[in-house]
């Protein structure tokens, strides 16, 4: 992704122009690394975000509401100290240039610094900076005094040697150390390249110039590098295929100082045309498969797939944060419920074992009761008791002889009693590890659902309703750490919610997923056990369709239509949807019950989704989409 010094440098001015000299109302934190400053222009509400999220930082100007953290942090609280209702005077780049001489002009490093007038406790009007550092999982955000004094940082875990501990002077010299391309000269270019070409050769490693111009130069992305090779290849007449181009047919055209002379030239000529001519670009996202795949300020000649232009730069910024950092988002959500489930499994697992070792102990149970039966027929003839050991014939086992434990220090009634309380103890424990055993088992066949309902979904929502049944569902689940602050986010976000369909009891945004078959007729799919049982039991009608793969985990689908009027069409369709969203989803062919919705019913002490029904029909299709969902 090319969030790069240039991009960063043409935001700003974007940035500069709806909000300099206007006062900030209020600030809040959406998330423990993002903090929003809330500014009022002209009956509109803005919100600047800084967010120093490791997977992907970024600041962003945007009229969105935002979903507060319920508690502030300590860093929130200092800002609105300092910062609520001062008035913001200048945001710009800053790198290892003394700002005194105004060289941040040609400023690309991905430091940005804001400054803020506000009056301080004494009632005099003092200037605070907070400087917001874009650098992958390093990024943060500083507060300082107007001396530069640290007052806080929003990322204490990234204070590495204490460079960004509070009471420090702040400053940049250990992370801004690149070069400034707009600021060099063609001899410090050309030595710049002819050093990093010598390192190359003695580490025997490939010379990549766009890689070397992108490592000493600050605020150059190699997508961004790359894309001005090409255009200068193509000004001097040299064809350089811009699908298929490869490294080395780029290199082989800059040999020596003159070709980096005039490579030189045109890249700071390029640069500074785009940032004098900044009201003409054309802010760009590209697709790849329907998924933002990279963005920048104009279309890069390494693009292919779809793309789609923006007015504006944060419009595009915010429209690619929403969909691919949601799915980062997402992603991580996924493999840590991944990890999650099989803690969950082990646990359970384990449980299993020591529940069969204990019921394989109760198998003495009926011993005890026939010991209790022969001690009270027998007992009472002394004959037969010798050293404490009663032999008699076991009348229940084919008159063969057995031995039984006398305890002499106890009457006959009170050994016969002892042998039937080690029955009864024996038969509850049985009969209590009997119902441990189930219910570990169901809760294996519950998240084996799970497992399968969490590996076919790419949606946030049932990811995040996956999450939801977990907790609700698996004690064991609220011990696991990792889950915790999961939990609080999902409280936090089930807080907000507002737009999607909602279940008021609940609170839930079940989001159930709608098709049209080909005829026309609404197909519904429930891809969770938590959307199954809203679909099914509260969402369908007595009479619509219900089908569900043969013997096996998978999705709840409604038609919403019976059976009896339904084209065959239709019906392979929403067949082929409940095969493809199932365990069997990789077979060739797979069997799919199908009935009236009001032939099912709950089936009593399982899991949401688990249902019962008797009267079906069957079909069998291959496991596919072929339906768009709406």
């Amino acid at each position: 992704m090319a969030y790069d010094g240039l991009f960063i440098k043409s935001q700003i001015v974007e940035i500069k122009g709806l909000i300099l000299n206007e006062h900030i109302s209020k600030i809040t934190q959406r998330s423990h690394k993002e903090v929003d400053f809330h500014i009022r222009k002209n009956n509109k509400n803005y919100v600047f975000t800084l967010s120093a999220n490791p997977n992907f930082p970024y600041m962003l100007l945007s009229t969105n509401d935002t979903n507060n953290l319920s508690t502030p942090p300590s860093f929130c609280m200092l800002l609105r100290k300092y910062l609520q209702g001062g008035l913001i005077k200048e945001i710009k780049q800053v790198g290892s240039e003394n700002d005194s001489n105004n060289n941040y002009e040609h400023c690309l490093e991905r430091i940005v610094k804001i400054d803020i007038e506000n009056i301080n406790e004494n009632g005099d009007i003092s200037t605070y900076y907070v400087y917001f550092e874009i650098m992958g999982k390093y990024s943060n955000a500083v507060i300082t005094d107007s001396n530069n004094t640290i007052l806080d940082v929003l990322l204490k875990s990234n204070t590495e040697n204490k460079r960004l501990a509070p009471k420090e002077t702040y400053t940049t010299a250990s992370v801004a150390n690149k070069s400034e391309i707009l600021s060099e000269t063609v001899d410090g270019f050309i030595k710049n390249i002819n050093d990093e070409i010598a390192l190359s050769k003695i580490n025997n490693e490939s010379i990549d110039i766009s890689n070397i111009i992108s490592k000493r130069y600050a605020g150059l992305s190699k997508p961004l590098v790359l894309h001005i090779l090409l255009e200068y290849l193509q000004s001097i007449n040299v064809n350089v295929s811009t699908e298929n181009f490869n490294y080395e047919s780029i290199n082989n055209h800059f040999t020596n100082n003159i070709d980096y002379e005039k490579l030189f030239v045109y890249i700071t000529n390029y640069l500074n045309d785009i940032l004098n001519n900044i009201n003409i670009i054309k802010p760009t996202i590209n697709y790849k498969n329907d998924k933002p795949s990279d963005f920048y300020l104009f279309k890069l000649n390494t693009y292919q797939g779809e793309l789609e232009t923006f007015e504006n730069i944060n419009s595009c910024l915010k429209t690619f944060i929403e969909n691919k950092f949601q799915n980062i988002n997402d992603s991580n959500d996924k493999k840590n419920l991944q990890t999650i489930i099989k803690s969950l499994y082990v646990k359970l697992n384990k449980k299993l074992d020591i529940y069969k070792k204990d019921l394989a102990k109760c198998d003495d149970a009926e011993k005890y009761k026939n010991y209790g039966e022969l001690v009270s027929c027998f007992g009472y003839d002394n004959s037969m008791i010798k050293d404490g050991i009663l032999t008699c014939k076991d009348y229940n086992n084919n008159d063969e002889a057995v031995s039984i434990p006398i305890d002499e220090s106890l009457s006959i009634a009170k050994n016969v009693e002892k042998y039937y309380d080690k029955y009864n103890k024996l038969k509850r424990t049985k009969d209590n590890v009997e119902k441990l055993i189930i219910e570990a088992n169901d809760k294996l066949e519950h998240l084996n659902s799970i497992e399968q309902s969490l590996e076919l979904s790419n949606d946030k929502n049932d990811i995040y309703l996956i999450k939801e049944e977990i907790l609700n569902y698996f004690d064991e689940a609220n011990k696991i750490q990792s889950l915790n602050k999961q939990k609080s986010d999902l409280r936090d976000r089930n807080s907000n919610k507002s737009k999607n369909k909602t279940n008021s009891k609940q609170g839930l945004n079940y989001n159930i997923h709608h098709y049209k078959s080909s005829s026309g007729i609404d197909i519904y799919v429930g891809k969770n056990n938590l959307q199954n049982e809203y679909l099914t039991f509260t969402m369908a009608s007595a009479d619509d369709t219900w089908l569900h793969i043969k013997n096996a985990t998978g999705s709840h689908v409604i038609i919403k239509k019976p059976y009896e009027l339904l084209d065959d069409k239709t019906l392979v369709e929403a067949a082929s949807l409940a095969a493809y969203f199932s365990e069997k989803r990789n077979e060739t062919k797979a069997t799919v019950d199908y009935t009236l919705r009001k032939e099912l019913k709950k089936a009593k002490g399982k899991s949401p989704g688990f249902c019962i029904y008797h009267k079906n029909y069957s079909i069998n299709v291959k496991p596919e989409i072929l339906i768009n969902e709406i």
